[in-house]
């Protein structure tokens, strides 16, 4: 009953605790334990900055796709999909995953040119530096660390509050405490712990997603999709969704879901293109691997927010007039949708105290490892973009790593202490979510611009962005002020006056840009980004090598590999274009008329969903160890051999022993001629 204490509250405190810091901890110590291993035996040092920050670019395709789809795996996406399945109906989900996965492509994109043009980067906005100068660096550093900062405090605020609603722990403790881990294993080792971190958490994840879709759709109260479209069907004679065709839940023309999945479309961009993590996941993956590696795991993360959204917010819709949802009798409140309970308890209702706990270990390894990749991002600029370019240009590589470990812990504390004024401010995930889009959108254009076009000039770069926030902000405030006559959470978080901010936020400083740019283009000499240097280690570092004439200069890839990279990217530009097409038009739009889903038609759509959650299952976490089933033989082998006392090899001898097993020797001619930039 909602009365019962128990009933809202499945979980104790003591769980909670032990999750949040006692996993949390333990996966600190497992990280440490690997990072040692792999330092013993495959030569991987985390204390060294090219590992730390890029993990020596050597991240093959499988775990590429697996960080991709957990870089994606936010907490507040599988929460939120759910909420917003519960208040629009069938079509909500879809947008949410058609916005996360043409955002994917389109970094696919930007992953290979940047792969191709500026082979030994290491952030996006040493690259900006590099090309535009001084002003453009600390107008992009503080763009950047916008988006980081709001990003994972949404993170923190969707989670916080799901593990409030499952164990009864204080807001403002696991508010805390869900960092603590983070840190640990983050400091321990850097970017290739997030790899690795990532696959583990995600593996968790999808196997609990996997049980709980399946869960949703065989409980007692559900009992098969067949039954599940009747129990909709039953349920839409009393519910009525504003905008929606005839009101149903089972129509795909959706007011509210196509308002919401152009919000959170904008929105998602941002969170790509100025999450300066994904952009080191595009620097740490092979050569070969970028691509495809971020292709799959875009493609495959679809099936996520669809398959989740789709069972567990239309089956909300149907318990909740069930005894067994906590709340009954009575309906979800306001707070409680936007706070993002709807998903827990649609699990609670349907595998108790089980599905509670396994609900919270997603909604644990979802905000840790997105939190681990956004902390990552932010030692970078702390250390590569402010503290080695302006505090001190001749730092050690030992002192780049050092200053990168103080600025992991010190913005773990700050979100955590940030997420926490938010929550007593009265912003909830809803507002987070919606209001994200306006705020951390203007820079998304003309920073692809850095390394698409090369006319963009240093004033469009500069000016654009803050030109396209001012008018996003003046548009979101004024438009929520001219519909409801004044300006608080609920009318600030509306979904008209977010869509117009995100609107006006994206295509203005795309505008200024061009008109700008216009005026007096740039010529920009792409050669410019290979005097970019890899950090030495024990050396001091110098970001970029002078040269007299541009001539000069070589790509350090071979021509065959270049050749093969140039056609990676068009490879990468068709099928962006390919996928934005299916996912935006030639899927949705013919659903888009005045129709209600018909049973046969609903049975396929949730059972290809699911089908679509067990590939993601398949490329997240099997397909990875596949793919590096060679690195792992090597790594085991030489392990076995140290263990029966034979020693391991001499460090030459283990390094031809890898690149024989990778099979990416190439001949002594291949290695050594220089190709072009196209």
């Amino acid at each position: 009953m909602a009365s019962s204490n128990e009933a809202l509250v499945p979980l104790s405190q003591g769980v909670g605790y032990g999750v949040v810091v006692g996993v949390g901890l333990a996966f600190g110590l497992g990280m440490i334990l690997v990072t040692q291993f792999l330092k013993r035996f495959l030569g991987e040092r985390s204390d060294r900055s090219e590992m730390f920050m890029v993990a020596n670019r050597s991240v093959g395709t499988g775990l590429t796709a697996s960080a991709v789809v957990s870089s994606w795996m936010w907490a507040t996406a599988i929460i939120w999909t759910a909420a917003q399945g519960y208040l629009y109906g069938i079509a909500a989900p879809f947008w949410y995953a058609a916005g996360c996965t043409i955002q994917i492509a389109l970094m696919t994109v930007l992953a290979i040119h940047a792969k191709v043009k500026i082979p030994n980067g290491h952030t996006a906005l040493e690259i900006v530096r590099l090309r535009y100068g001084f002003e453009a660096h600390i107008v992009y550093i503080f763009l950047c660390l916008v988006t980081n900062l709001l990003s994972v405090t949404a993170m923190i605020l969707g989670a916080a509050g799901v593990i409030t609603a499952l164990t009864g722990l204080h807001i403002i403790a696991s508010t805390f405490l869900l960092p603590i881990g983070v840190i640990v294993y983050t400091v321990v080792g850097g970017l290739k712990a997030t790899f690795l971190t990532d696959y583990v958490h995600t593996l968790v994840i999808m196997i609990l997603l996997c049980w709980i879709t399946i869960a949703v759709i065989n409980n007692d109260a559900i009992s098969g999709v067949g039954s599940f479209y009747d129990a909709l069907v039953e349920a839409d004679k009393t519910t009525n969704i504003t905008g929606n065709y005839l009101g149903s839940i089972l129509t795909f023309k959706s007011k509210g879901s196509i308002i919401f999945g152009l919000v959170h479309s904008f929105g998602d961009f941002a969170l790509v293109i100025m999450d300066t993590s994904f952009w080191q996941k595009g620097f740490a993956a092979d050569t070969a691997a970028a691509m495809p590696g971020y292709m799959l795991g875009g493609i495959a993360y679809f099936a996520v927010p669809w398959a989740v959204g789709t069972t567990a917010g239309l089956a909300a819709i149907v318990l909740e007039k069930s005894p067994l949802f906590p709340t009954y009798p009575r309906a979800m409140t306001v707070d409680e949708i936007n706070a993002g309970y709807v998903l827990p308890y649609t699990v609670m209702s349907v595998a108790g105290k089980g599905g509670a706990f396994g609900l919270l270990l997603v909604v644990f390894m979802a905000v840790t490892s997105t939190t681990s990749a956004q902390l990552i991002a932010v030692s970078s600029i702390g250390s590569f973009d402010i503290y080695r370019t302006y505090i001190n240009p001749k730092a050690s590589d030992k002192q780049v790593i050092r200053v990168s470990h103080w600025v992991v812990v010190g913005f773990g504390i700050f979100a955590s202490a940030f997420a926490t004024a938010l929550h007593y401010g009265g912003v909830d995930l809803n507002w987070m979510g919606y209001f994200l889009a306006t705020i951390i959108y203007p820079g998304i254009i003309p920073m692809s611009m850095t390394i698409l076009w090369k006319k963009q000039s240093k004033a469009a770069a500069i000016i654009s962005p803050i030109l396209g926030l001012a008018s996003g902000i003046a548009a979101w405030l004024g438009s929520a002020y001219a519909y409801y006559g004044e300006l608080t959470i609920l009318t600030t978080e509306a979904q008209l006056p977010c869509l117009w901010g995100a609107i006006t936020s994206t295509f203005s400083s795309g505008i200024y840009s061009v008109i700008i740019t216009l005026i007096k283009p740039q010529d920009f000499d792409w050669r410019i980004f290979l005097l970019l240097t890899e950090v030495k280690d024990g050396a001091p570092t110098s970001a970029v090598i002078e040269v007299d004439n541009l001539d000069q200069v070589q790509h350090p890839y071979p021509e065959k590999e270049l050749r093969r990279m140039n056609r990676a990217k068009n490879i990468a530009a068709i099928a962006s274009v390919v996928i934005g097409l299916v996912t935006w038009v030639v899927w949705p739009l013919p659903l888009y008329r005045d129709w209600v889903f018909n049973k046969p038609f609903f049975m396929g759509w949730v059972v290809v969903s699911i089908i679509w959650l067990f590939f993601c299952l398949f490329v997240s976490s099997i397909y990875p160890v596949f793919d590096g089933r060679k690195v792992l033989g090597l790594a085991f082998k030489l392990a076995w051999r140290a263990l029966r006392g034979k020693g391991l090899p001499e460090q030459k001898e283990a390094e031809e022993e890898r690149s024989e097993d990778d099979g990416q020797v190439l001949s002594d001619q291949e290695a050594t001629k220089p190709g072009k930039i196209q």
